[in-house]
């Protein structure tokens, strides 16, 4: 988790093409179709053909081509500079310069994969980089306002001794999807969100595991736990429906609160402990399903495929000691402190 600084939630290229004003340009995407989710942060009016060297990325750059009208080399690097720059798209008014989409700079926008769209009613480029920065500023305006919003609830369910599941509950409410809390190890510490779409997750948990681990896409978002610049877990937004940027800033909120709630906890049961204690009373008290608690269990690290489970009952020893056995003794198995002196042990051993 690194120090928070406000995104601009973007558009994508897409979303631009669909708004009215646009529309009524008779907009045509010949080349680059398959990049129109691209986000779309600012728009440029531009026409040099190196225009890529003022360029940040992420922009949607509007041309006439006047000043690339007759000169197939620079309509090519024009296109070229644009994808160097990471430009989002480029869009052409098809007028005197260009009466129809010129060949050498569909040819080399499809060689880059940047979208490529002619505007075959031309219209002032002012209306549209009006409409799509006031838009920028009014997505940003709300991912702020939810950003502070989160922050305050969290910090005050926090200061008020608040458990770790309030916390990850308020977060899914926030997000709309289910949220997942591991360590390092992907072993799940904490859920939160509607019942059965968290069991659908836990379900297939490995795959989500590996993938919420290394990329981002179709709404899995994960921020970084740590503490002192040593991570130690992740939480992971599975299948936020928002803008994107949103949902990392929202996951990166949810992030700095549970640090804090970690390093408040003072020498209280660590999250692992909790984590095992509360899979073992839904065990032991019968009102969760046994399907529902497979996916949990082996979701916790535990193997459940050819497996027999084993419940103990362990007197006078704490699950922290109990643990520690257990990985000595090289057998999976959680802990879990029932009472003052009773601690419960579920064994996952081979058949």
């Amino acid at each position: 988790m690194t120090t928070w600084e406000p995104p601009v939630p973007a558009l994508s290229v897409r979303q631009v093409l669909a708004l009215e004003r646009v529309l009524a340009g008779e907009p045509e995407v010949v080349a680059g179709a398959g990049r129109l989710d691209r986000p779309v942060r600012w728009v440029h009016v531009a026409e040099a053909a190196d225009v890529g060297v003022m360029l940040s990325g992420g922009e949607m750059v509007l041309t006439t081509g006047v000043l690339l009208a007759g000169d197939e080399h620079k309509q090519t690097e024009y296109v070229r500079s644009l994808h160097r720059a990471e430009a989002s798209a480029v869009v052409l008014g098809l007028g005197r310069a260009f009466p129809s989409p010129p060949e050498a700079m569909r040819r080399a926008a499809e060689r880059c994969q940047l979208p490529l769209v002619v505007l075959h009613r031309p219209f002032p480029f002012a209306q549209l980089t009006e409409e799509v920065q006031s838009r920028l500023v009014r997505r940003k305006f709300a991912a702020v306002s939810l950003s502070e919003a989160v922050r305050t609830e969290l910090t005050a369910l926090i200061t008020g001794g608040a458990p770790l599941q309030r916390l990850l509950d308020e977060i899914a409410r926030h997000s709309g999807c289910p949220v997942v809390v591991t360590n390092l190890a992907h072993r799940v510490l904490g859920t939160a969100g509607e019942r059965s779409a968290v069991d659908d997750v836990l379900r297939d948990w490995e795959r989500i595991a590996r993938q919420a681990g290394h990329t981002e896409g179709d709404g899995w978002i994960r921020a970084e736990l740590d503490g002192r610049g040593e991570p130690w877990g992740r939480l992971v937004l599975c299948g936020y429906r928002g803008d994107t940027e949103t949902g990392r800033l929202l996951a990166d909120r949810a992030a700095e609160a549970l640090v804090l709630h970690r390093m408040l906890g003072g020498a209280g049961c660590s999250w692992e402990e909790q984590s095992a204690l509360s899979l073992l009373t839904d065990l032991v008290g019968g009102a969760v399903p046994a399907r529902h608690l497979l996916p949990r269990a082996r979701a916790a690290g535990l193997p459940v495929n050819r497996r027999t489970f084993v419940p103990l009952v362990v007197r006078g020893r704490r699950a922290g000691s109990l643990d520690r056995t257990l990985r000595l003794l090289g057998l999976p198995g959680i802990a879990g402190e029932m009472s003052a002196t009773a601690t419960a042990v579920l064994l996952s051993l081979a058949r």
